[in-house]
């Protein structure tokens, strides 16, 4: 049987290997273990002991010293080296050998540096290791009081556990509400799924978040609507300016309502140009009948679950618009506004404009269905008001749900009222400039919406007069009084955008006057014609300016009709004989729409016989030459008054929209209402011209 010793050998002096005879060492006769031989010499260590050296040496025993009593491993190691019976600190070479340097008197410094280093690491560690233990202590101690006061609580009955607690509050949440039986047995349903569920558990919270959405909706709760149509009269003066057709349609809202003693909620959508206050006044229709308001856009939505929810299987699933507007409102009968309608996008997630037909159908909104709640919601109530600018992009089943307001733009007298009794005081407000340090003539703002601001809305007319408070604020601050007028107009404002309303003052053959409607309200549009050469029996119509679609087949169609009146007259040959070029000015801007129809037909006869002066037209032509109604007609009659065009022509067909224009828009122009062009041709062309 063999045995083993296990030695630990210390170093205790550096020696110099001589030699050794390898061979030897390998015959060593019946002895498996090979021991080695050499012949070794002592190193002589080169002391240099100066003062130096001597301070190092005692700033290195002072640092091992420090570092022994923090660190636990260095003072083993350290009672090991010194239970050898060596005296470190008495000689310089053990004590670079103690510090692990390769010789003594060079690499004190770095057994300084080293031992420094060791000290500061181990310092480190210990205050890390207090504030670890100090940090694991706090929290086990604040674990242990609060348990303590659980059980303390618990036992004197003042708190239940978390569990119950949170089930007791669902359950008074939903005490004093009117909530229907359907909904009602997917609470309790809910309440007794929670009770078997761990706190602790995802499940737990899921279920927790659907209950807080269910018990927090105001089942059965309203607000009391404000039946007093004199005072919603006052309200909505008070607010907008104009807009009588949308107030009247919310006055008859509240008489209807007053009559039958209940309230019932409607879908209307006020369109028009932007600028014309359809989004604000909602919020006052809302003041005025004393419900609760909520605004969402849905311009550029493409996610069906923004109006519907997610399904509650999704991480982070939550309820729809529709839902949080009644969680918001805390009522049942808000006035929820639908914003930028007519912008809905369409992605992959579904087309919101779907969803909002269950929304703004009076017959399915009384049960309306949230995907994450998945239980009917009654929005009959509710009084629903969408805005949109352009009808044409709303699908035909939702325009179909909504009752229709069309919110016309502003003309110039209206827009002054709005200045002096809106905007004007409401930039004193925002800028601290009294009355009495600015003034502005009405001239000057006659001025300014005509040359500057002459778009349907006042959105642009409020931020010039805004600028116009700005730069005037830098002389009130100087002690100047500011009076705004037409000659100095343009140092607040800059020079005018819209210099010159009519083109020609004196057209000539082939230069018709149209009129045109475009987000900047109406304005006059000129159709050029010109013959380019003659031509070998083949005439040719070419058309530039911009033109989209719908305005090349209308001047094909008004080609085509002027080529038969002026057939079996003296100038039936003109269009065989010339290549012909018809031009719509301002080539940038985009053109579109079958107005122009009339005013082509015009240009091409006034280029074959005489020109056209002062009169202006609009209206689509057919191939049998009827006239056909278009719209914009205010916009138009205006565009007309400020190109100083004295008549106008519009198709018979719009006259019941022109009728209900104000009488100051009908001033100072003559309009002629025709049924067929022959009525047109009769008054700009006489017989001998033919």
């Amino acid at each position: 049987m063999k045995s083993s010793l296990r030695l630990l050998i210390s170093g205790i002096r550096r020696l110099t290997l001589d030699g050794g005879n390898v061979e030897r060492n390998l015959k060593i006769e019946n002895n498996e273990n090979r021991i080695f031989w050499g012949d070794v010499t002592n190193v002589k260590e080169k002391l240099l002991i100066n003062e130096q050296t001597k301070a190092l040496s005692a700033e290195i025993i002072q640092s091992c010293r420090d570092l022994i009593q923090i660190n636990q491993l260095y003072r083993e190691a350290v009672h090991q080296i010194l239970s050898q019976g060596v005296r470190v600190v008495d000689d310089a070479a053990f004590l670079a050998d103690f510090g692990g340097a390769l010789s003594s008197g060079f690499v004190w410094r770095s057994v300084s540096y080293k031992s420094k280093k060791e000290l500061q690491l181990s310092r480190i560690q210990q205050d890390i290791g207090k504030k670890v233990e100090e940090k694991v202590r706090k929290a086990h101690e604040d674990h242990m009081l609060r348990e303590q006061l659980k059980v303390i609580k618990k036992q004197l009955g003042m708190e239940k556990d978390d569990k119950e607690t949170v089930i007791q509050k669902f359950r008074d949440a939903i005490k004093d509400k009117i909530i229907p039986e359907a909904v009602k047995t997917v609470i309790d349903n809910e309440l007794g799924r929670l009770e078997f569920l761990e706190p602790a558990a995802s499940e737990f919270q899921v279920a927790r978040n659907y209950l807080d959405w269910l018990t927090v909706l105001p089942w059965g709760t309203e607000t009391d609507d404000t039946l007093d149509q004199n005072t919603a009269q006052t309200i909505l003066d008070e607010d907008h300016y104009g807009m009588n057709d949308v107030k009247d349609r919310i006055l008859e809202f509240i008489c209807t309502s007053q009559l039958r003693g209940s309230v019932q909620g409607k879908i209307l959508c006020f369109h028009g140009p932007p600028g014309t206050g359809k989004t604000s006044i909602a919020k006052s229709i809302a003041r005025s009948l004393g419900r609760k308001y909520y605004r969402f856009s849905v311009g550029g939505m493409s996610d069906v679950a923004e109006i519907k929810g997610h399904r509650r299987t999704y991480v982070g699933a939550m309820p729809g618009k529709l839902v949080q507007c009644l969680k918001k409102t805390e009522s049942e009968n808000p006035l929820i506004l639908i914003d930028e309608i007519d912008k809905l996008g369409r992605g992959y997630q579904g087309d919101p404009s779907s969803a909002l037909l269950e929304l703004l159908d009076p017959e399915q909104n009384v049960g309306f269905l949230d995907h994450y709640l998945d239980v009917p919601i009654d929005l009959s109530k509710a009084l629903f008001i969408c805005t949109a600018n352009d009808l044409s992009t709303i699908s035909g089943p939702l325009r179909d749900r909504m009752e229709m307001i069309e919110v016309a733009g502003y003309i110039t007298d209206e827009k002054v009222e709005i200045a002096k009794k809106y905007l004007i005081p409401k930039s004193h407000e925002e800028t601290g400039i009294t009355e009495k340090d600015i003034s502005f003539s009405r001239d000057a703002l006659v001025y300014l919406i005509d040359k500057h601001c002459r778009e349907s809305g006042v959105r642009n007319l409020r931020k010039h007069i805004e600028k116009i408070f700005r730069k005037a604020s830098r002389k009130v601050v100087n002690g100047e009084k500011v009076e705004v007028t037409i000659d100095n107009l343009k140092d607040f404002v800059g020079p005018a955008v819209f210099t010159k309303d009519r083109m020609y003052d004196d057209p000539p053959a082939g230069t018709v006057c149209g009129l045109a409607w475009t987000s900047m309200g109406g304005s006059a549009l000129y159709v050029e014609t010109a013959v380019v050469e003659s031509s070998d029996g083949k005439g040719t119509l070419k058309v530039t300016g911009n033109i989209k679609d719908v305005m090349k087949e209308s001047t094909s169609i008004a080609y085509t009709v002027a080529k038969n009146i002026l057939a079996g007259t003296k100038h039936a040959d003109f269009f065989k004989n010339n290549n012909l070029h018809l031009h719509f000015p301002e080539g940038a801007t985009p053109k579109d729409g079958p107005s122009a129809g009339v005013t082509i037909v015009s240009a091409l006869l006034s280029l074959a016989t005489v020109p056209i002066q002062d009169v202006a037209m609009t209206g689509e032509i057919s191939l049998n030459k009827k006239v056909l109604a278009v719209g914009g007609i205010k916009e138009k009659i205006l565009a007309a008054k400020r190109a100083e065009i004295k008549k106008v022509f519009l198709p018979v067909d719009c006259l019941n929209e022109f009728n209900k224009l104000d009488d100051v828009i009908k001033e100072e122009i003559e309009i002629v209402f025709v049924k067929e062009y022959r009525e047109i041709q009769d008054q700009l062309f006489a017989a001998t011209d033919f």
